[in-house]
């Protein structure tokens, strides 16, 4: 086995496994921040009898199987969307992980992209979940994801300017805006409201939707585009309906499937 072979299923064990541990944070921040409660203080306990979890009860994922689904103290079932959250989120990393595998060879650059991917990413996953269960958006989300995505694309579409800088920044700009803007036009033209909920989970997809490098089997390209587009249909599809809360978990699909297509690309190509 060579290095770089090495390397490359160090690079995507490494990811699974992290993704998995922040899946089981976002778990935290999608279940206290629509409550109002801190998510950087207070142990994590049992919802049906209260009893404060130890550090064996609290190993992302493997616990969860361990346990078999239930409380260590009292024996009532955890919910499983704490595991299908954690492994989503792990998957996700994999497969962006696989996608940008060749940023082993480019480590400022393209590791510092594939690091801000994923923390927009985990931005991603509460706003989903969140709305979900809530219908509401956040505001601290939407900014993280649309700051974030913004250095993102400084650091690999303008540092290392291979173009048109002022065509890059206009194709960000185009992108954020296009998400809150055509959902906006849809839904007023179907007649239907839109609120600054909607405006901030918008742009909380929006933030990651930029990311072409990763999401996209071609950088640099207008294919970006096409998310923006996918995303207003789906929101003004699902809008009012019993669908609706199945709106940014059903994008978070095309997401994905947009990430298993870049990383057969990129396997293959």
């Amino acid at each position: 086995m060579s290095i770089f072979t090495f390397l490359h299923i160090y690079y995507a064990v490494f990811a699974l496994l992290f993704g998995i541990v922040l899946g089981s944070f976002l778990n935290v921040v999608i279940s206290r921040l629509p409550a109002g409660r801190t998510i950087s203080k207070g142990r994590s306990n049992c919802m049906t009898c209260g009893h404060t979890l130890a550090a064996k009860d609290l190993v992302p994922l493997f616990s969860w199987l361990f346990l078999k689904g239930k409380c260590r103290y009292c024996g009532a079932p955890i919910a499983s969307r704490y595991a299908k959250i954690e492994s989503l989120t792990g998957v996700v990393f994999l497969l962006t992980a696989l996608s940008t595998i060749d940023a082993i060879a480019c480590v400022v650059i393209h590791e510092s992209f594939f690091i801000l991917y994923m923390i927009v990413m985990c931005t991603v996953v509460p706003a989903m979940m969140i709305y979900y269960d809530t219908f509401k958006g956040f505001i601290h989300l939407a900014g993280i994801s649309v700051v974030l995505s913004a250095v993102a694309y400084v650091i690999m579409y303008l540092f290392p300017s291979q173009g048109n800088m002022a065509v890059a920044a206009a194709r960000f700009i185009g992108v954020v805006a296009a998400f809150p803007l055509l959902t906006l036009l849809l839904l007023k033209i179907s007649g239907k409201k839109y609120g600054m909920d909607d405006f901030y989970m918008d742009l909380t997809f929006a933030g990651a939707s930029t990311f072409e490098y990763v999401l996209c089997p071609k950088g640099r390209s207008f294919f970006v585009f096409i998310f923006p587009v996918a995303y207003c249909i789906v929101r003004a599809v699902c809008k009012g309906k019993k669908q609706d809360k199945y709106a940014g978990i059903i994008y978070f699909g095309i997401m994905i499937a947009a990430l298993c297509i870049t990383a057969v690309y990129r396997f293959l190509y």
